[in-house]
């Protein structure tokens, strides 16, 4: 039977940009861990894993070439085969295994869309390894993935019902495919778009990394009066680094949140750009790249699959208004942005080229970031790792357990330009901002920081 055959939505036209680059070749795979309290029987979790490619159709595509582009198609079958085991002695092992084991990319055009190890580490913990195609899932789908493969584990262990099917992301990848065939509804986005970087924002975006004026390298171009860093100034490994913020805080901002009527989201990343702002001189005008997730169904939200797009959001920290005011202002334009975050990202990439000499392509953004509220599986943690890789100075993944209001903070930093110190500064300035603005919302940023 003749397969059908389906051309890149945007999120993967960007994937495959970037894997395309040298820069980026690590970037074609995410790789995370699920530890698990009290271990797990192996040959259920296999069992569950399997049952997972048959729920989410994203974990059976294969890419291959027509007429020189790259296209996809769904395998009616697939499955894990089998999963090998790996015990490590020490923490320096494991990490020189997750090296190597980051390093080899999946193969998808064999079919390669996901890798898994059963792990055992020094501490005595069990814990699953993997490795999926950036192509066939984002952060927001291995949220998705983990918490239908563990429902599935304790189903298939009590002998009870599975859960719900997810959706499924052919549906999804049809409805991109057809908007990107829809000229007006492109034009129109494209018009909105324009509009925001010539007439809402008419001044640059200026750089503000987290690591503010103790780095060497960035004050040495901007020395040479630069406002953004060359995108491919940056050549060197990235870290990863995490960070809790505890429900004792967390729990104050949803509270504050539900009464303002902002989401949580919104407000942990224009703390963000704050704190960003405080060790760049107080400096005003940023633009962050956020991921913005569009879709709006029950369906599409249910299921994997890359859909998450990047946009480069125009950030204005304003120190004579009050932090209420301030992420109000934020969240209306992201409401605005909401509506037209289908429009591929290298079209907005090509706008902001002409409109300011400079893009998210040619210049290194302050940071990317990502915020997932997460229901964790009981006794189940989820670490999204580096990717050894990469031109952001700063990833920031943010999940949110929705059932113990606790955020683990994922960071993957450039090596040569933030050190541990300063990141450890950068969380604890970030906390305190979070905890300040609590405390007065209403008062004018300059007055309380």
């Amino acid at each position: 039977m003749e397969k059908t055959l389906y051309g890149f939505n945007a999120s993967q036209d960007i994937i495959h940009m970037q894997t395309t680059l040298t820069l980026f070749k690590r970037v074609g795979n995410i790789v995370f861990t699920t530890t698990v309290d009290g271990g797990f029987d192996k040959a259920l979790m296999t069992k569950a894993l399997n049952l997972l490619f048959v729920r989410h159709d994203c974990l059976r595509l294969t890419f291959t070439k027509k007429e020189g582009k790259m296209v996809q198609y769904f395998e009616s079958e697939r499955s894990i085969g089998e999963v090998p085991f790996y015990e490590f002695k020490t923490q320096k092992q494991f990490e020189s295994h997750l090296r190597g084991f980051r390093k080899k990319k999946n193969n998808i055009q064999k079919g390669e869309t996901l890798k898994v190890e059963f792990c055992h580490n020094a501490c005595g913990e069990e814990f699953i390894l993997y490795k999926i195609s950036h192509y066939v899932a984002d952060t927001y789908a291995i949220g998705v993935l983990v918490t239908d493969l563990f429902a599935i584990y304790k189903a298939l262990k009590e002998g009870s019902p599975l859960p719900a099917e997810p959706g499924k992301f052919e549906d999804v990848l049809r409805n991109d495919l057809t908007y990107k065939d829809n000229t007006e509804m492109v034009e129109k986005d494209r018009e909105f778009m324009k509009d925001l970087y010539t007439v809402k924002h008419t001044k640059h975006p200026e750089y503000c990394g987290i690591h503010g004026k103790r780095s060497d390298i960035w004050m040495k171009e901007k020395s040479k009066g630069k406002f953004a860093m060359k995108y491919f100034f940056v050549k060197c490994d990235t870290v990863g680094y995490r960070a809790v913020i505890p429900a004792s805080v967390t729990t104050r901002v949803i509270n504050w949140c539900g009464k303002a009527g902002i989401p949580i989201g919104t407000y942990m990343f224009y703390a963000y750009a704050i704190a960003a702002s405080l060790v760049n001189d107080r400096q005003k005008y940023q633009a962050p790249l956020q991921l913005l997730d569009c879709r709006g169904t029950k369906a599409e939200r249910s299921c994997a699959g890359t859909k998450v797009q990047s946009i480069s959001v125009y950030t204005t920290v304003d120190y004579d208004k009050s932090f209420a005011d301030n992420v109000r202002d934020l969240f209306e334009e992201q409401n605005q942005l909401y509506r037209h975050t289908k429009l591929s990202y290298l079209e907005v990439n090509k706008l902001q080229l002409e409109t300011w000499g400079h893009s998210q392509l040619s210049q290194v953004i302050n940071f990317c970031y990502s915020f997932i509220p997460f229901r964790s599986p009981e006794g189940v943690h989820l670490q999204v790792h580096s990717n050894g890789k990469g031109a952001l100075p700063a990833y920031i993944a943010m999940m949110l357990d929705v059932d113990t209001n606790e955020i683990s903070v994922c960071y993957d930093i450039q090596s040569e330009l933030t050190t541990a110190q300063l990141l450890m500064d950068f969380q604890n300035l970030y906390v305190h901002i979070i905890e300040s603005v609590l405390d007065r919302p209403d008062e004018a940023l300059g007055n309380i920081l």
